[in-house]
């Protein structure tokens, strides 16, 4: 996690000119969060490490919108979504932390498995990991045993789901939607590649709320001492309609 400003910083801000004020109120919260002492308790640990997968996927979401990749940064909006009512979830009930973590080394041991390794290695990995009790234990479901709209209704976030997310999802997916256009009551069945600049700007609006969220319940729930840069990033979200 570089604090120099990347490349694309300078693109974003020549074409979008609420960028740079949402850009330095975000990094401001992010910097302390993803630089949280790694002292804390478990729960604690994992939340924060889960904002830094998020400060991530935010940086590449930033880095396509700059460079004009206005569906590529959309179908990270997608994954941002997903991680942000999952994190919440896990912040808002402590007691499923062994099952994020467990559901964890099932995925580690089966990515093991396909890609190879040696069998040896197998065992051993199967047998630490306790795979074959975890899989009887979560059978098909995932961790939190939810869908994402299940997710998404249980930490509030119901809204986005059913605008942004549907949207970014569609787009993830390789759905007609994104080529289909309705003009002068034809369906259309291509569009120019330049039609789809505007998921930039859509996609920087969009990980912004999901990042404001995740940050606000994370400083919150867990009292990090952060509480002024959560208001700041709010009274900016305020000032920006997006509230």
């Amino acid at each position: 996690m570089s604090d120099k400003l990347p490349e694309y910083f300078e693109l974003l801000k020549s074409r979008f000119p609420e960028y740079e004020g949402d850009a330095i109120i975000i990094a401001s919260i992010g910097a302390k969060i993803n630089h949280h002492p790694a002292d804390s308790d478990d729960h604690t640990a994992v939340v924060v490490n889960q904002c830094r997968v998020a400060w991530e996927i935010l940086n590449s979401i930033d880095c396509l919108a700059g460079y004009d990749y206005g569906l590529g940064a959309m179908s990270l909006c997608r994954n941002l979504f997903e991680l942000v009512v999952g994190t919440i979830f896990l912040i808002e009930n402590a007691d499923k932390l062994q099952d994020f973590l467990d559901y964890g080394k099932t995925i580690a041991y089966e990515l093991a498995e396909a890609m190879g390794a040696d069998q040896k290695y197998l065992a051993a990995f199967k047998q630490k990991a306790d795979y074959d009790r975890l899989k009887k234990y979560f059978d098909k479901e995932k961790w939190h045993r939810k869908s994402v709209r299940g997710l998404a209704e249980a930490v509030g976030m119901q809204k986005l789901y059913g605008s942004s997310y549907k949207e970014a999802s569609s787009i993830a997916h390789g759905d007609s939607f994104v080529t289909l256009g309705f003009h002068d009551g034809h369906w259309q069945l291509s569009k120019d590649v330049r039609c789809w600049t505007h998921y930039c700007e859509t996609s920087l609006i969009f990980s912004f709320l999901l990042i404001a969220n995740l940050y606000h319940r994370t400083v919150h729930k867990l009292r990090l001492p952060y509480a002024s840069e959560i208001q700041a990033m709010m009274g900016r979200l305020t000032q920006r309609g997006l509230l």
